[in-house]
């Protein structure tokens, strides 16, 4: 035996059955037609009660769904939370490069040539000569007739001699003559190793040594000055000069 409550369309046509049955039974009982209007509400009011009462009994049995009420919002998946914007990176002044400009690189300077002059006439300015060497003769003007040989293997060009005759060893002498790079560098490290000191002297290395003249009790004092391929030296015993380098350089090198 079913025992599950009608729904649907059975449920209407149970209702439609009872509301007929109803109005049969209410039309079988109807007496004279005076009291029809109130029969015929009493009938009325008797179906809407029952209609009342069965809606009511299939709410209650189950057979009539109740008013779907509505629930409350599903809450929103929560989902990951969305990445915050990092606040902007602090701006960085960056200053603009600063061109410095290219420096001009400065020319090397071409070595002055040297000139040697024809004779020992023309070592020192002739307005020099006086003062330089206080009068006292040049022995051998051409200054080739006594070429010496202590600068070997440099080349001496010149060897000229201001002495007095009648002087014992007081003197000045100066020897010019040329040399390849290489035997000059060489002549230089053999005047070291003789206890000469050399430094430079502008474009110039310069040597000098200072020494008695024995037996005399005085002092020889020789200076070599080497300038690129060019050199000349100056031996001066008891013979005190002032500027003199400066004379024979301006004469050789302009």
């Amino acid at each position: 035996m079913n025992t599950e409550p009608p729904t649907g369309d059975d449920l209407q046509r149970m209702l439609v059955s009872m509301k007929q049955t109803v109005l049969d039974r209410a039309e079988d009982r109807r007496p004279a037609p005076r009291r029809r209007g109130r029969r015929a509400g009493i009938a009325i009011g008797v179906i809407a009660l029952l209609g009342l009462g069965a809606t009511s009994g299939g709410v209650a049995l189950g057979m009539i769904p109740q008013p779907f009420t509505a629930s409350a919002p599903a809450p929103s998946p929560t989902g990951p939370a969305a990445p915050s914007t990092p606040a902007a990176a602090p701006v960085q002044e960056i200053p603009d490069p600063v061109h410095s400009p290219t420096p001009t690189p400065t020319p090397t300077p071409t070595p002055a040539a040297a000139t040697l002059p024809s004779d020992c006439t023309g070592l020192v300015p002739a307005s020099e000569r006086d003062r330089l060497f206080d009068g006292t003769p040049l022995q051998d003007p051409s200054g080739t007739a006594h070429l010496r040989t202590a600068a070997a293997p440099l080349t001496t060009a010149l060897s000229c001699l201001w002495m007095d005759p009648s002087a014992d060893v007081s003197g000045l002498s100066i020897d010019v003559g040329t040399g390849t790079a290489e035997q000059i560098s060489a002549f230089e490290t053999t005047l070291v190793e003789r206890g000469h000191v050399c430094s430079d002297r502008g474009p110039a290395r310069v040597c000098t040594q200072t020494r008695q003249a024995a037996p005399y009790p005085v002092d020889t004092t020789d200076t070599w000055y080497f300038r690129g391929t060019t050199w000349f030296e100056v031996s001066q015993t008891n013979f005190p000069t002032n500027g003199l380098l400066d004379a024979v350089e301006q004469q050789i090198w302009g």
